[in-house]
């Protein structure tokens, strides 16, 4: 028999064969469209870079220019969307977005998770840790306009230090950590996930064999307080999920403040109590959602919304959690959403309410779920606000957010890269004639939902 786990022969790449890799060009529009009369809420300041009565002008992908109406010139021919009354936001960048992409190995051409995400504005997704052979070529695929979801990237699998079928990963030397590294970045990876490796040594070796690649890390916390802190310390580029504190005190603050490693609570799972997803479950009523009902299976929406459980207000801990991270936000540390897959579409805005729940105004939470995210991730060159020379992802919302942050999922439009959707029915309206397919429960169909479960936690079967 084959030797098994650490007895197993090392993994030797092939040297002969055939490239089955092609190249495709990025599907991206070509119209000039102006987005005018809105307020909207740029993010290209800390205190939100509001501009009343504005004017967004667009060239295919990306933002030419936003001000003031009478201050951008919109070119002869621009199609133009009067947006009076309404207010923008760049859309969401859910830092930590698990959710399904596929099912062994086959991915759907249509996925209603990743659909309610973007039809309530999340427009970029980063997933720490899901299936490689799923993800990257669903990425793939939505960049080449073959399928209708959020921007998408990924760690793929997680660089697990615990021993467990198909994902360990083996950490001995600095060119084991390389070479795993190196196989998650020919996939398609940007990022890796440091996970429990169990020496400090291995968490290193990660962390360096990520730089030499040009890669951000993204480590889980572990609800470890030392672990944690030695994360702050050797480099990662973010702290995933709450640091298991009741209280952030200086010399937290102090130490993390002085680095650039970013901070993503997930107040939706936040460790030491009943957290954000058990709140907004039992404190809304989800299954009743006018614009995710559209996009969710309402059958398993009522399964899973319609009875409750609630908890003594008090014992709810997703307040407290952004509670502390704020005192981080104050001193610049990067604080980002992270939905972490536990809603499809409403997650996202659950993040939002639970950080002004924890102290934050709506414009300090907005932009945890916008430039802070980009920061935190590295994208904020391209993704984060609403400025000349990034990609055209923004957000067309029918009450103003900053007045009272409940109202950022009420949703009238979404646009992703350039190309503007309707949120209800997520058909797109004036830069193409792209209409949405029927999903699998509509017309009384009873079809096969490859792909398209609610999954809770990772890709793998975790819930961290």
């Amino acid at each position: 028999p084959t030797p098994k786990g650490e007895d197993a022969p090392k993994f030797v790449a092939p040297r002969t064969g055939t490239s089955l890799s092609m190249d495709i060009a990025a599907a991206k529009p070509d119209a000039t469209v102006a987005l005018t009369g809105a307020r909207v809420v740029t993010m290209a300041k800390a205190d939100g870079g509001i501009i009343d009565d504005a004017t967004i002008l667009i060239r295919g992908d990306r933002i030419v220019a936003v001000g003031p109406r009478g201050t951008v010139a919109v070119p002869a021919g621009a199609k133009t969307v009067d947006l009076a009354g309404k207010t923008v936001i760049p859309g969401l960048v859910d830092a930590h977005a698990h959710g399904p992409q596929g099912e062994d190995e086959i991915v759907p051409q249509q996925n209603w998770s990743a659909m309610a995400n973007l039809a309530l504005g999340t427009t970029t997704i980063h997933d720490p840790s899901s299936r490689s052979a799923e993800i990257f070529p669903a990425a793939e695929m939505q960049q080449a306009g073959m399928l209708l979801a959020p921007r998408t990237f990924s760690t793929g699998e997680i660089v697990y230090g615990a021993k467990a079928p198909d994902v360990y990963a083996q950490i001995d030397t600095y060119e084991d950590a390389l070479a795993v590294v190196r196989r998650l970045k020919a996939q398609g990876a940007r990022s890796v996930k440091n996970y429990n490796q169990p020496r400090r040594e291995q968490r290193q070796m990660v962390v360096a064999a990520a730089q030499a690649e040009g890669m951000e890390v993204v480590p889980e916390g572990g609800s470890l307080f030392t672990l944690d802190m030695s994360l702050v310390q050797d480099g990662n580029s973010t702290v995933e999920h709450n640091v298991p504190l009741e209280h952030f005190y200086a010399d937290v603050v102090d130490l993390w403040s002085q680095t650039t490693v970013g901070y993503t609570p997930t107040l939706v799972v936040a460790y030491g109590g009943p957290a954000g997803d058990p709140y907004w479950r039992a404190h809304s009523d989800v299954w009743r959602h006018p614009l995710l009902a559209r996009h969710a299976p309402p059958a398993l929406l009522a399964a899973q919304n319609a009875r409750r459980e609630i908890a003594p207000e008090e014992d709810y801990v997703d307040g407290a959690t952004a509670r502390e991270a704020r005192k981080l936000a104050v001193k610049g540390v990067p604080v980002a959403i992270g939905a972490h897959g536990q809603q499809p579409g409403l997650g996202a805005h659950w993040e939002l309410w639970s950080f002004v729940r924890g102290g934050f105004s709506p414009i300090e939470a907005l932009r945890a779920g916008t430039i802070e995210s980009a920061r935190s991730l590295g994208y904020a060159k391209d993704v984060g606000s609403l400025e000349p020379g990034k990609l055209a992802d923004l957000v067309v919302l029918t009450a103003d957010p900053t007045s009272d942050i409940r109202n950022s999922d009420k949703v009238a439009q979404v646009m992703l890269g350039g190309r503007l959707y309707d949120a209800a029915t997520l058909n797109e309206t004036i830069t193409g004639t792209r209409k949405r397919q029927a999903y699998w429960w509509e017309g009384g169909s009873a079809g096969a939902d490859t792909g398209a479960r609610i999954t809770v936690g990772h890709g793998h079967g975790d819930v961290d």
